[in-house]
């Protein structure tokens, strides 16, 4: 069989499109995960990774930046070219809350890095062990058991200076009932001594949480969102038992170096939002009790900067000094 010049044009334009479009796709992106291999937040960057390979670039890996609180991934961040290939999956707070609680926070919350989507929200709980009488089921009547019993009072952090070690103060200084925080690396690290006893509480992000109600041994107190929370229907609101002021939802969102050109951002918002609606992201996300939530960087960016106004005064209401 012999083509002619136009269809021998043609065939030769079919072989090459792929390969030409190929060419002009990046070989490497990066997604800098804050957490270590496991965590929720780590399942959040490999299912964006898998989404993301072969539109954002050709390959895209996830590096695990832990330690420092967080802020090794965010220094990564913020050294990496502003190209829009180097991403990074982290909670809110790095512009809400760290800019509050860190005193010499090596990045500019505002400049320095820029989110392009949110991933997913998350609802923060407060629950008790077996070290907390049966018949405590509502937060007013742990804050009642722990007024006539005042060495109880401790609840458990997965660390200082965050929204869920300072929920519990809000709720301490409303109700003029001596709550004292135990801090952990994680709220995996604090889960053995509540099921075993040794600590009273814990304050934590919900999904966090739900694995451990089934049985019995943890008993879910009050939730933070501004209505009753799916996974946890029976459980009252803090709003619902008399502090309103504790209502906060937290999320995590996708940043890039805060350089990158604004039509960049667009393109990789766009391309993270399609990614959270697929059927796999859908279905690893509800085995980590979460949902996908996406948005344009310019709902990120107004989220970040109500949440820094609201957590800034949170936290000169409770005090809290940090660590020089």
């Amino acid at each position: 069989m012999f083509l002619n010049r136009r269809q021998a044009l043609v065939a030769s334009a079919a072989v090459m499109a792929p390969m030409i479009a190929n060419a002009k796709l990046p070989a490497h992106a990066k997604i800098h995960c804050p957490f270590s291999a496991g965590a929720t937040v780590d399942m959040v960057c490999r299912q964006l990774a898998e989404q993301l390979r072969g539109k954002l670039a050709e390959t895209v890996i996830v590096e695990n930046r832990t330690g420092a609180g967080g802020l090794l991934a965010i220094d990564a961040l913020v050294r990496s070219p502003a190209d829009g290939l180097t991403l990074m999956v982290h909670g809110g707070a790095i512009q809400s809350v760290f800019p509050h609680t860190m005193p010499k926070l090596p990045y500019d919350p505002f400049k320095d890095v820029a989110p392009v989507s949110m991933t997913h929200q998350l609802e923060y709980g407060f629950a008790v062990g077996p070290a907390i009488p049966e018949s405590v089921r509502t937060l007013n009547e742990f804050l009642a058991w722990v007024r006539s019993n005042p060495k109880g009072g401790a609840f458990a952090t997965p660390g200082a200076g965050t929204p869920l070690h300072f929920v519990p103060m809000v709720v301490s200084q409303s109700s003029k009932v001596d709550l004292v925080p135990v801090h952990y690396r994680g709220s995996s690290a604090a889960m053995p001594d509540i099921l075993g006893g040794q600590v009273p509480a814990i304050s934590t992000a919900l999904s966090d949480l739900v694995p451990f109600l089934a049985d019995g041994k943890v008993r879910m107190l009050a939730t933070s969102g501004p209505t009753r929370n799916s996974l946890t229907r029976n459980t009252p609101t803090y709003a619902e038992q008399g502090f309103p002021e504790v209502t906060a939802v937290a999320y995590n969102a996708v940043f890039v170096q805060g350089d990158t050109a604004r039509a960049k951002q667009e393109e990789i918002s766009s391309m993270v939002r399609a990614a959270l609606a697929t059927e796999p992201v859908r279905v690893a996300f509800e085995k980590a009790y979460i949902k996908p939530y996406g948005c344009t960087p310019s709902e990120a960016l107004t989220e970040g900067r109500a949440g820094y106004k609201r957590w800034g005064k949170v936290v000169k209401a409770v005090g809290y000094v940090p660590a020089q």
